[in-house]
């Protein structure tokens, strides 16, 4: 007696085991950020089938064209402008088009309306598979932009812009307070920031809200506050002659209050003090005072009398030597070196007399407590014997100016003090109890452009309109960049801006960030222009890849999304879903009254295989579930049984001829195999038809008619004689 575990057996076994499994046990998940559908486990992964539009129901999504760029550009061409919007429009709706239709989505429609003097694209689309992927499909954009360094004087108009641009900001995040960091992304390269923060201090914020500080707190939670036309932050920086320079950071600043808590401080520090005083409106001395004695006020503790309030920063230096001293540093005019030595005798003249004059020709390197390390760290000729209250050292051309004002000794105690007017200490000490802590989303437009748009003579810009197609390659130095070509036009744009600005930056702002700033070192006119960020091979493959996939002349925000329920699709589903089952039932009340119990069982683990397979591969190759695709899957079903009906009355008739039931069945299978193949045939030739034809609304239909027919061959034919052979079985065999 044979083995009942055939090789053919094991193999039709595994496949409906693992068929199974994808059907009850695998899902489909969207990944926005590499835009694509993966597989994962899923408990009920029965219900992960992807949907198509027409039982997922009606979308509608609406963007606005971020005109900003061409609006700067165009400000006193309005038919320029518009020509130009009209063609951006054109190329945006192509585009879109494109990208939705590897969506696999036929039944949608977009076009462009006017609202508020806003470009609207309109989106519509019967229902889709992955809602989020139509999103970032639709939206994505790669924003690509030349620059040049902004080196005109601002002038009061432009800072009248700036703040209209502030305005027009904060009118979309009222209407759309969802979209804060929307909205703001796609103008940093415009010095429009966004910044988010979770529970910070009055003092971890910037300056802005310490001078307003009323708006702050009377701003409510989710309320989006007024423009506040202030200092939003000073930053230092050393110049060639190491001088500290303040720059302010000016601007205009809105921000949505998140919330506001309160909690209990466990201990008290500087920032705490200095955050109080803001909130009672007491002045303070930002530099810190110098106590060189002994104090009653401990380290990091504070004391208020006579309405002033001191506070003891820590003892500085402890247990090292130490100066209180100011440096000064001169540099000789390269020009007009005449007199250099006369102004430096002048200064030390007038030092020696106030050590905290203002010399006019010289930077205030430091003043304050230094030790002796650090000094000489700093002024490597420092001696420290030197006993003049006003010391000379010239380094590197620089002439320092050391000014001695007091020598802190080894065992010595100098303290820093922070010393702060006019505390009521009643209300400092309520205050100082609990700390508030701000979540807020802030908007912050800065009041002059670091960079401009790159143009031309005739003011035109290298629009996206140009763009060719991007390419990898290696820099002089053998380094991954990028290429980027464009047309006639752009070349002839291009060669202008480079002719017109050599030596000088171009900065390369990519999704609004600065990638490179390299300077012109000649006219570039052959139409391409090279990206250069420290890229990897893989990196400046990335971006090609990005660049050629997503480049739009403008970029989209999303304004709207309506979504309505699949109610109707719904019902015409279950209706389809009802029929199948139906249907199955009178299938096999036919197959058993016809055929009785054995042939039936055989019909019914047939089709049972059939559908494991089938419904594994629908999930594996992300088959998306249609009406049409389910009508195919039922009339599969359907030529699925034909096959073994087919099979049957073949068997019947070999066994009225007398033949055992192994020999009908093989003889059956063999002479049922031509007909049911070429009704196979016949199927596949209106596929074929379909195909050719590229008819939208039945695409689904004909991919699930390639599916099938491939199935009924190789799988559900072959199993019947199995089962067959399975069922019709005898000792002997």
């Amino acid at each position: 007696m044979k083995s009942f575990w055939t090789t053919r057996r094991k193999v039709y076994a595994l496949i409906t085991l693992l068929s199974a499994f994808v059907v009850f046990f695998v899902a489909r998940t969207f990944n926005n950020e590499t835009m694509s559908r993966k597989l994962s486990l899923s408990w009920d992964g029965v219900t992960k089938f992807r949907r198509w539009l027409d039982v997922s129901g009606w979308t509608k999504l609406t963007y606005r064209v971020d005109y900003s760029t061409y609006e700067q550009t165009y400000s006193g061409d309005t038919a320029q402008l518009q020509t130009i919007k009209r063609q951006v429009e054109d190329i945006i709706t192509k585009n879109i088009d494109g990208r939705i239709s590897k969506l696999w989505v036929s039944d949608y429609k977009s076009y462009t309306q006017q609202m508020d003097n806003e470009t609207q694209i309109v989106v519509e689309i019967w229902g889709v598979a992955d809602l989020d992927q139509a999103k970032e499909s639709i939206w994505k954009t790669v924003e690509l932009e030349f620059k040049l360094p902004n080196e005109a004087e601002w002038s009061e108009a432009e800072k009248a812009e700036r703040f209209a641009i502030a305005e027009n900001l904060r009118k979309d995040l009222v209407a759309n307070p969802d979209k804060f960091e929307a909205i703001a992304w796609s103008r940093q390269s415009e010095n429009v920031y966004y910044t988010k923060y979770d529970n910070a201090s009055l003092s971890q914020l910037p300056m802005v809200y310490q001078n307003n500080i009323s708006t702050l707190n009377e701003t409510k939670d989710w309320d989006i506050s007024p423009i506040v036309n202030w200092e939003y932050h000073t930053y230092q920086y050393q110049d060639m002659s190491w001088g500290v320079r303040n720059v302010d950071l000016s601007g205009y600043t809105f921000f949505r209050m998140i919330s506001k808590e309160k909690w209990a401080r466990t201990w008290i520090s500087l920032s705490d003090i200095l955050e109080v005083a803001i909130n009672l409106w007491a002045t303070y001395d930002e530099n810190f005072t110098l106590v060189k004695w002994w104090t009653d006020i401990a380290s990091g503790d504070y004391k208020i009398e006579n309405w002033t309030l001191k506070y003891n920063n820590w003892e500085v230096f402890p247990n090292q030597e130490a100066y209180d001293a100011r440096i000064l540093a001169m540099i000789p005019d390269e020009e007009n070196n005449e007199g250099f030595e006369e102004e430096v005798n002048n200064a030390v003249d007038t030092l020696n007399a106030d050590a905290e004059s203002e010399i006019a020709e010289a930077s205030v390197v430091h003043n304050g407590a230094i030790s002796t390390d650090n000094l000489r760290a700093f002024i490597s000729a420092f001696d420290v014997t030197n006993s003049d209250k006003v010391q000379k050292y010239v380094m590197d051309g620089v002439t320092y100016l050391l000014v001695i004002k007091d020598k802190k000794a080894v065992n010595d105690k100098w303290f820093n003090f922070a010393v702060i007017n006019w505390i009521d200490e009643s209300a400092f000490k309520a205050w100082l109890d609990s700390q508030t802590f701000y979540t807020l989303e802030e908007i912050f437009v800065q009041d002059k452009l670091s960079w401009v748009n790159a143009q031309s003579d005739d003011w035109k810009i290298l629009n996206w309109a140009n763009f060719k197609y991007a390419s990898v390659s290696t820099s002089q130095l053998w380094q991954p960049v990028v290429l980027i070509s464009f047309d006639d036009t752009w070349k002839e744009i291009f060669c202008n801006i480079t002719s017109n600005n050599i030596w000088k930056e171009m900065a390369i702002f990519i999704w609004w960030e600065m990638i490179t700033s390299p300077v012109i070192q000649s006219k570039i006119c052959d139409g391409s222009a090279q990206i250069d960020g420290n890229f990897t091979a893989e990196s400046a493959k990335e971006l090609t890849s990005q660049l050629n996939e997503w480049a739009l002349p403008a970029p989209l925000i999303l304004m709207q999304e309506e979504k309505v329920s699949a109610t109707l699709w719904e019902n015409a589903l279950n209706w389809a879903l009802l029929a199948m089952w139906l249907w199955f039932i009178a299938i096999f009340l036919y197959m058993t009254f016809l055929y009785w119990w054995k042939k039936w069982l055989v019909s019914l683990l047939s089709l049972t295989v059939y559908s494991f397979v089938l419904f594994a591969i629908v999930k594996l190759i992300d088959y998306a579930l249609s009406l049409s695709g389910i009508a195919a899957i039922i009339l599969s079903i359907w030529m699925a049984v034909d096959a073994n009906v087919l099979i049957f009355e073949r068997m019947k008739e070999e066994t009225a001829n007398k033949k055992s039931d192994k020999d009908s069945i093989n003889t059956a299978y063999d002479r049922s195999w031509s007909a049911i193949r070429d009704g196979q045939i016949s199927t596949w030739m209106i596929w074929l038809l379909l195909m050719v034809m590229w008819i939208n609304m039945f695409k689904w239909f004909w991919t699930m008619l390639v599916v099938w027919v491939l199935l009924t061959l190789v799988i559900n034919v072959p199993v019947i004689k199995e089962l067959l052979h399975i069922f019709y079985r005898r000792k002997d065999d």
